[in-house]
């Protein structure tokens, strides 16, 4: 039996602004802060030739596109307090944070550490005299920046290696060539409690794998990235996406580059060009600069036609998709929407996501399927969707609900060893207790018995068939 949904939460959480609390880092361009080293000078090894000039090209394209550098140039071990000191200072309102690093770098027991030009590593206190360990210079950017991006063009071979396995001391420890794996903790601070999500990890070879240094001016993978970071509407994962796919080219599939995107929305070094498209039907607090519009005050007569066009120009843009899609959802037109976001949604556009499985929840443009709704809807919200968070804690299924329903909740919470005494039906102060008690210790929303707590009990399958008033 349809039961009527009387309550529009969840209906209006697929209408609202998309990215709350980072939208709106990006539409003057932001405080910028870029931290850049290279290092060839190296005095304990032979020397790279070409970190330096690699650092030095990186960081002059980086002032071109407004950051705010900090360049240094073949550093000691002992400039580094005053260099993490000065970085961190910078890093105070900064919406996105870069560190860029080139030269040698060791892999210890998982750890990933830069090189400074005097490292030596002869012995297991030469660990902390001479090495850096990356996530000194990225905790403070994951603690203050909204977005944090991570370039190690690293992983030459390592000299340090066959000095480290001849020490009695240091041949036992996990020295290892190129690299740990790139959503290591050490990278992306997960272990210290950090918001991993607004950020970009990239190698520019595979775990455990070693670059090339370059037989020219610049190593394979810092001259892609010179050749499109400052090409103009280049959205950042794309950027990374091409810069691998020219390396894997330049070095004939020798050397592949690996990187972790983590981002709720779009975010450029330099702008697109807004099209009608997106001021008429982007959503507020947008990536591209435009005021965005209300999703109840688009204009459908002019905002269709116009994203229609955008997106015959450019098919597989999501940006444009996704506008296209809300813009004929305004219009009532839910199967058609639904085909947009979907198309959008397969090529990552978090927004889609969120918004499809909205779709698929109130079953507009789609049959209803919660099962397949709360699976779009998390895979938003673990990619960091407000909307999607808000579609999962903030609608209230028990007013569906009749007693077989609330026996199934009971019957989860009894078995999860929250006591509700005999599963009757009858969801009383005593099951409503266990329920605030089960929400409580998984960290879960206490707005009644939301899709995120049904989700957690494996109950999404007893939420009734209900229609929209």
């Amino acid at each position: 039996m349809k039961r009527l949904l009387v309550f529009a939460l969840l209906l209006l959480s697929a209408l609202a602004p998309c990215n709350g609390a980072h939208a709106s880092a990006f539409q003057d361009g932001g405080k910028r802060v870029a931290l850049v080293i290279g290092v060839s000078a190296y005095e304990n090894v032979p020397a790279l030739p070409n970190p330096r000039n690699d650092a030095q090209a990186v960081a002059a394209a980086f002032g071109r596109l407004g950051f705010e550098v900090e360049y240094h140039p073949d550093p000691a071990r002992a400039d580094f307090s005053a260099i993490l000191d000065r970085f961190e200072q910078s890093l105070d309102g900064a919406d996105i944070a870069i560190l860029y690093y080139a030269g040698h770098s060791v892999q210890i027991d998982g750890v990933n550490y830069i090189a400074p030009r005097d490292t030596r590593l002869t012995q297991v206190g030469d660990i902390g005299r001479y090495l850096v360990n990356v996530s000194e210079i990225t905790a403070a950017m994951y603690s203050k920046a909204r977005v944090r991006i991570t370039i190690l063009d690293t992983c030459r071979d390592n000299p340090f290696l066959e000095t480290a396995r001849q020490s009695e001391e240091l041949s036992g420890r996990g020295i290892k060539v190129g690299l740990s794996n790139i959503s290591g903790p050490e990278v992306l601070n997960e272990t210290a409690g950090a918001d991993v999500y607004g950020s970009v990890i990239a190698y520019a070879a595979a775990s455990g794998r070693t670059a090339a240094d370059g037989a020219g001016d610049h190593s394979p993978y810092t001259q892609a990235l010179l050749s499109f970071v400052e090409e103009p509407g280049l959205e950042i994962g794309q950027m990374f996406r091409n810069i691998a796919a020219s390396v894997i080219k330049e070095t004939d599939n020798a050397q592949q580059p690996e990187y972790l995107v983590r981002l709720t929305d779009e975010v450029y070094f330099k702008r697109p060009e807004p099209s009608q498209c997106d001021f008429l039907a982007a959503a507020p607090m947008n990536q591209v600069g435009v005021p965005g519009v209300e999703f109840d005050r688009i204009d459908v007569a002019r905002a269709i036609p116009a994203c229609e066009a955008a997106v015959e120009k450019e098919p597989r843009h999501p940006r444009l998709l996704y506008n296209l899609g809300r813009a004929l959802d305004a219009g009532g037109r839910y199967k058609d929407a639904v085909d947009y976001y979907a198309r959008s949604a397969d090529l990552g556009f978090v927004s889609a996501i969120s918004s499809l499985g909205v779709m698929n929840m109130n079953g507009q443009g789609t049959p209803q399927n919660f099962a397949r709704g709360a699976e779009l809807l998390k895979k938003a919200r673990a990619l960091g969707s407000r909307a999607a968070r808000i579609s999962m804690t903030s609608a209230d299924f028990s007013v569906l609900f009749e007693k077989d329903e609330f026996q199934a909740v009971q019957q989860k919470l009894n078995e999860a060893g929250f006591d509700v005494g005999s599963p009757d039906g009858d969801f009383g102060p005593r099951s409503k207790n266990a329920l605030k008690d089960y929400q409580q210790a998984g960290k879960l929303a206490q707005n009644g018995i939301t899709l995120e707590t049904l989700d957690s009990l494996g109950l999404v399958g007893i939420i009734p068939a209900y229609e929209l008033n």
